[in-house]
């Protein structure tokens, strides 16, 4: 990262950099993994200082987890710590066999502690450094199945010295099955997916650009000869041979030359293996030669239980290889089946595993970030990215658990089955939000009635309480394995277009879609019976942020607007009735909602207004006038006293 601290004696003489604002120390980087010492030569003082800092490579995102002033005194002692995977874990004594341990020197004088790991060295017997520029990173040595052996690791710090007992770990291997997996089909050359337009748009190839289409496969259990391939392209076979051998448990390639269109074709792999394979689901691949690209990573220990368990789980299986192709073909079921006004032929896009990574155990993330949201944030690639990790102490998640299942791709599955909620992750990375966002539950609203009294406790407001986002599916809460017409509409809005702001979740165009209103918006009510609300009264209170809940909204103290219901029962809004501008929708902060009170004639209703119906609007092409019609809530009288 890049970074500059500056400072001042008041915050305009920060803004305006004049008078007392000092620059300390110009542009500066920090090191590989993001540390920085500054050493300033004589002593400054000032009322405010301000850090700027800004990443160079990998995501959008800078995460500044720790900025001390110090004075600089010699250490008196030295603390050595393994560093979990995820900030909310704690550091764990058992590495896996062949695994990764990362590690924190911390020294302290008079009391006080500082992290000195960028200038401390760090060893251990049979350990060896995993990447170079990562001096806390080491590799520990392989051990046998089911073996437990007893390590030091050692760090020093100038004249002070640490040490820390672990112990490595080896895992049984029960899967001794011979088979033969096409694992995935590869497309080179890569291309970063924000690569200058060559003539299809930012990633993409251009039109008559030589390609290679790359497919791997392993040979599990045995060494494999001659094996016969061929290539079919819209079920014509283009190409075929025989891969002259693959090494027991190793993997071969082999290579298409195709020149680059975006026209979509389909692509297919398939091997003939003799009597021996032992799993058929697993020697074919057919891809959407326009398709984006999934990428992930996963850690040793993880993908072997997968060898070991996933072919029980489900039978055309036997590696995780194999489950990602499932849940690939499962999401293009899903885009394919989306059929909704804005996709009346189902999504366009579709989606292919471009690329699987084993890294040791341990060793997630690779760039910063979460192991999961963000396994390697220097890869960009492919579309979008995911990290299979296991949990502290190297141990394999009960989430990941084999369990009977005969029903097929349903709702409800096990996660080792297949994952619907892997699906609702990887669809934020595209840049979708959470639906459920728009929920409203009676903890969110605090306004009274005309009476005074809380409307929480009114009838009528119990007729709308708690209100359930209106598109339910993947993104609505639930994980109901469908895209339903807002998630729909608003993938649409991008087809055909490779990641921007970020492979991960959550790039940096996430949710950018709930910006996009009609200027005009005429709504019309209508009672339970479907009769107009004429010359009615709406009351609008906006959403104020809530800080302790994720989507947090809040509907408190007077109506934040007031308007007049024509004969027709209709009025017409502005371009954001919704409040603030831009719109949020995240931790703290939702004002996607508005709260309706619609008081015609003796009856009062409640109604809660969602910006995805401004959205679906605004992408049918109601860009200046939309009109909506409400049918109000019937209110059961008498169902609760008062």
């Amino acid at each position: 990262s890049e970074y500059r601290i500056t400072c001042a004696d008041s915050l305009q003489d920060l803004w305006d950099q004049a008078r007392s604002f000092r620059d300390l120390t110009g542009s500066r980087r920090t090191d590989a993994q993001g540390r920085a010492i500054v050493r300033l030569s004589r002593p400054v003082r000032a009322k405010v200082f301000v850090l700027d800092t800004r990443r160079l490579v990998g995501d959008d995102y800078v995460h500044i987890f720790e900025w001390q002033f110090c004075r600089l005194v010699p250490a008196e002692s030295l603390k050595l710590e393994t560093v979990p995977q995820r900030p909310e874990w704690k550091p764990g004594s058992l590495i896996a066999s062949g695994g990764v341990v990362r590690l924190r020197a911390v020294a302290s004088a008079q009391g006080v502690e500082m992290d000195v790991t960028g200038k401390a060295r760090f060893s251990g017997k049979g350990f060896r450094p995993y990447r170079r520029g990562f001096p806390n990173e080491l590799l520990a040595p392989k051990v046998e199945e089911n073996e437990t052996r007893e390590a030091t690791l050692q760090a020093t710090f100038g004249r002070l010295s640490a040490s820390l007992s672990v112990k490595i770990e080896g895992w049984e291997r029960k899967n001794r099955r011979t088979d033969l997996d096409v694992l995935y089909i590869e497309r080179l050359p890569r291309v970063d997916y924000d690569a200058p337009d060559r003539g299809n748009g930012p990633g993409w190839l251009a039109e008559g650009e030589r390609v290679e289409w790359v497919a791997h496969i392993r040979s599990y259990g045995a060494e494999t000869r001659s094996l016969p391939y061929e290539w079919r392209q819209d079920g014509r076979k283009v190409a075929e041979g025989r891969i002259r051998r693959i090494p027991r448990d190793g993997q071969a390639v082999v290579r298409l030359p195709w020149q680059w269109t975006q026209r979509r074709h389909t692509l297919e792999f398939i091997i003939f293996p003799d009597s021996r394979d032992s799993v058929e689901g697993n020697n074919r691949r057919l891809i959407y030669t326009d398709a984006l690209t999934v990428g992930f990573w996963i850690e040793e220990k993880l993908a072997d239980y997968w060898h070991d368990n996933q072919n029980e789980q489900n039978p055309q299986n036997n590696s995780f290889e194999d489950w990602a192709q499932w849940m690939i073909e499962q999401w293009n079921r899903l885009m394919a089946e989306a059929i909704h006004p804005l996709s009346p032929n189902g999504l366009s896009d579709r989606w292919r595993l471009d690329r699987v990574v084993v890294v040791p155990t341990g060793a997630l993330p690779l760039s910063g970030g979460l192991p999961s949201n963000n396994p390697d944030n220097r890869d960009k690639t492919v579309d979008i990215v995911w990290g299979f990790n296991c949990e502290p102490d190297a141990r394999i998640s009960d989430y990941w658990k084999r369990t009977p299942w005969t029903k097929g791709p349903v709702e409800g599955t096990p996660a080792f089955y297949v994952d619907w909620a892997l699906l609702h992750e990887l669809s934020h990375a595209r840049y979708l939000i959470d639906s459920y966002g728009f929920d409203v539950h009676p903890d969110s609203v605090k306004i009274t009635d005309h009476r005074g009294k809380p409307a929480v406790e009114t009838e009528e407001m119990r007729a709308v309480l708690p209100h359930l986002n209106k598109y339910r599916g993947l993104m609505g809460g639930g994980i109901i394995p469908f895209y339903d017409e807002y998630t729909a509409g608003a993938l649409e809005r991008v087809k055909g277009k490779r990641a921007r702001g970020g492979n991960y979740n959550a790039p940096s165009v996430i949710g950018e879609y709930i910006q996009e209103l009609p200027e005009s918006n005429i709504f019309t009510f209508l009672d339970p019976e479907g009769r107009p609300a004429a010359n009615g009264r709406l009351s609008i209170w906006q959403a104020k942020p809530r800080p302790d809940a994720w989507y947090g909204k809040l509907f408190e103290g007077n109506p934040s607007l007031e308007f007049s219901l024509d004969e027709q029962g209709s009025v017409t809004l502005p371009r954001n009735p919704f409040g603030r501008d831009p719109l949020k929708h995240t931790f703290g902060d939702a004002n996607t909602v508005m709260l309706f009170r619609i008081t015609a004639g003796d009856q009062t209703y409640y109604h809660f207004q969602e910006v995805s119906d401004f959205n679906l609007a605004f992408w049918k092409g109601d860009r200046q006038t939309a009109r909506y019609t409400v049918r109000l809530q019937p209110v059961k009288r008498g169902s609760h006293a008062d």
